[in-house]
């Protein structure tokens, strides 16, 4: 059986017995009863350094009657690199079958698990004519800049939305795209005149902007609601990116210390019946006035809130202090809230967008369009 006839699925999670060759015989090494065994009990994942491999749980007999599947040891690692059995005749069984006797060395393969949106993607085969047979998160997107020629680069599989994929370039472009090695882009399907799917990146530049431009937000409200309306890539992407370079209102709870708390009530009492005596009345504080931002809670999940304007929150702005900061700095409030925060979400009450945990990272090594 062939590896190509079968795909990295007919391995990748999956328990299968390979008969023994003389260069696979080595891989059983020390194992309990090495020396009777004709074949090898296998399950794969995938190793990012590596591409997929098999790790070695067992060795085992095949004979008439069925398979036989002897102990397998904890002190011993061995691994099988996928381009060595190309052509070894392989056996598949059910994952029930091992999953509880060899659970210990599973276990230790968790630790090559990745994110739900990634391993997803493992899963879709209009991504296999793309996709590098040995290292299955690693596609060819190609390229396209107005005034280059398309051109293929290897990109790794970070992230997915509805309509579109993150990636990390793994090679640098020959061209000035304006992106290099290491750095993640965004990156869509395209059908071709052959009825081929293949991945892709739009990188010619998008406008530039001034401060000036998104100083009061409208920009930014209008962006999202053209995703919301048509959630394209384009649109996408346009939200990320004015993201990147606004400043947005954050809703905060101001805390003030109990020196300052008893500093007020005596304010207060000594007004007495005339509150409004108060009423532009200017009070030092003695310590740090901390604010400390609001969160929002859908379900089991907890949002951290920011608005285009102080008017975004409507009532809900009433019971809060408003400051301002970059978006920018927002993800890093919203990163270190002791909360474990599912995301950001832009005017929760009006045209609201949320943007999720995973892509925190990719808006902030986004490029300014800040001219």
């Amino acid at each position: 059986m062939k590896y190509k006839e079968v795909g990295f699925r007919g391995f990748y999670k999956v328990f299968t017995a390979i008969m023994l060759t003389d260069e696979l015989k080595k891989s059983i090494e020390g194992f309990p009863n090495a020396e009777q065994a004709n074949c090898v009990l296998t399950y794969g994942y995938m190793d990012p350094q590596a591409g997929l491999t098999l790790e070695v749980l067992a060795a085992g007999k095949k004979t008439d009657a069925g398979f036989r599947v002897f102990d397998g040891t904890d002190d011993i690692r061995s691994m099988i690199r996928m381009e060595t059995i190309e052509d070894a005749e392989v056996f598949w069984f059910n994952s029930g079958d091992f999953e509880e006797r060899f659970k210990d060395k599973l276990e230790i393969l968790r630790s090559y698990d990745v994110s739900e949106e990634v391993e997803k993607t493992r899963s879709m085969d209009f991504l296999d004519d793309s996709r590098d047979p040995f290292f299955i998160d690693d596609v060819l997107v190609y390229l396209t800049k107005e005034g280059l020629e398309p051109e293929g680069c290897w990109t790794r599989i970070t992230g997915l939305g509805d309509h579109w994929f993150m990636g990390m370039l793994l090679n640098e472009p020959k061209q000035n795209f304006g992106y290099h090695q290491g750095e993640e882009i965004g990156f869509t399907l395209h059908k071709t005149e052959e009825e081929k799917i293949i991945c892709y990146s739009e990188m010619t530049p998008s406008r530039k902007l001034t401060a000036k431009d998104l100083e009061d937000g409208m920009m930014l409200k209008k962006a999202v609601y053209a995703f919301n309306a048509d959630r394209t890539e384009n649109n996408f992407f346009e939200v990320l990116e004015l993201l990147r370079d606004s400043y947005v209102w954050i809703p905060c709870n101001a805390i003030i210390s109990e020196a300052d708390q008893a500093k007020w009530e005596k304010v207060v009492e000594e007004a007495g019946d005339d509150l409004e005596s108060l009423i532009g009345k200017e009070v030092t504080s003695q310590d740090e006035i901390r604010m400390v931002p609001d969160i929002l809670q859908n379900g089991d999940k907890f949002f951290f809130p920011v608005f285009t304007s102080p008017t975004e929150m409507g009532e809900y702005g009433n019971h809060f202090s408003k400051i301002q900061k970059h978006f920018l700095e927002a993800i890093m409030l919203a990163k270190n809230n002791q909360r474990d925060v599912a995301g950001i979400v832009l005017n929760a009450f009006t045209e609201p967008f949320v943007l999720d945990k995973v892509l925190f990272d990719v808006v902030e090594k986004m490029k300014t369009r800040l001219s």
